[in-house]
């Protein structure tokens, strides 16, 4: 993996430093969010991410969000659309309610920025060329000038689920309007290996047009999954899955596994989920810890990971690395 992208970069706007991991709550999956928030939000120090549809339609407080270093600003699409991420393991049947671009330019204009914000992007139901994306992106961002911006890049064909990776590499240089350029882990391919190939490809493109944009992967908190993508050259992570699974020196597991290796199966479920969640923010603050450490030594033992997990990450690089010289 001597060839691998991960690297210390910066949100410039607010000189806050990458890589970065951020807790999401959302209402879809966790009818009971703001009870949630209410609990952890002293803890949330480092980052947070909350939606505009949860903030319009009250499922989050408005006044009470601003606990993060940076807060990043979600477009409510997640909660609009009827698909769930790759750590839902359920995938329950869900009722959305009304969104739209209205609704979502009148909920950021309620934002505070008492701190820093990045605000991500409208995410529309119709697909668009890449251009018209980044054209409507750039319109809304310039009518909130006092926050960063986080451009979320989405296919342009309904018939197709994922991104053309080609069209991102083609137009690479013209991003640099954007604070920060984002995906959504499923939309970057159909499997690991193809979505670790997709970041590694657009995070060389970005550096052969000069730029050190970070890239975020939206919905993937995944330990080795982050490692990963942060060697491929991604930079910040948010998603779900820590809300639905306890984190254990890296390993996601069942709440249930937790409360018993944990000595905790006396405790009513809910005590052991409110307990896993405070414990799961200081694993996601460990992790970083390690990736930027693993960053300044290039001590790949930094990463703290199983030597057999090791050494697939190797094969995928191995496979990325291949393909790469095809190209």
């Amino acid at each position: 993996m001597k060839n691998h992208q991960g690297k210390i970069r910066c949100i410039k706007k607010y000189e806050i430093f990458t890589p970065v991991l951020i807790p999401s709550f959302s209402s879809k999956g966790f009818p009971q969010i703001q009870e949630l928030h209410n609990y952890l939000k002293f803890k949330l120090t480092a980052a947070s991410l909350v939606s505009t549809y949860d903030l319009h339609y009250g499922y989050l407080n408005g006044d009470e969000i601003y606990e993060s270093d940076i807060l990043i600003v979600d477009s409510g699409g997640y909660e609009r659309n009827q698909e769930h991420d790759i750590s839902d393991i359920y995938g329950s049947l869900y009722f959305p309610k009304e969104w739209n671009e209205t609704l979502y330019e009148q909920q950021v204009k309620k934002l505070k920025p008492i701190t820093d914000i990045l605000l991500v992007n409208f995410d529309y139901v119709e697909c668009f060329p890449l251009k018209e994306q980044m054209a409507r992106a750039k319109a809304t961002f310039e009518k909130f000038p006092e926050f960063a911006t986080d451009f979320l890049c989405k296919p342009i064909s309904s018939d197709e689920a994922i991104i053309n990776v080609n069209d991102v590499i083609h137009k690479s240089a013209a991003f640099f309007v954007f604070d920060v350029l984002g995906f959504t882990e499923k939309e970057l391919g159909h499997s690991i290996l193809e979505r670790a190939n997709s970041v590694y490809r657009i995070r060389k493109a970005l550096t052969v047009a000069g730029l050190e944009t970070p890239i975020h992967i939206f919905g993937c908190l995944d330990p080795l999954s982050v490692i990963l993508y942060y060697l491929c050259g991604a930079d910040i992570f948010d998603g779900l899955s820590w809300l639905r699974f306890s984190v254990k020196n890296g390993t996601p597991t069942y709440m249930n596994h937790h409360a018993i290796s944990s000595g905790l199966w006396d405790k009513y479920d809910t005590e052991v989920k409110v307990i896993g969640y405070a414990e799961n923010l200081e694993e996601l603050s460990q992790l970083k810890d390690r990736l930027v450490k693993f960053t300044e030594s290039s001590d790949w033992s930094c990463l703290g990971i199983k030597k057999e997990d090791f050494e697939q990450l190797n094969r995928i690089f191995e496979r990325i690395e291949g393909l790469s010289d095809n190209e």
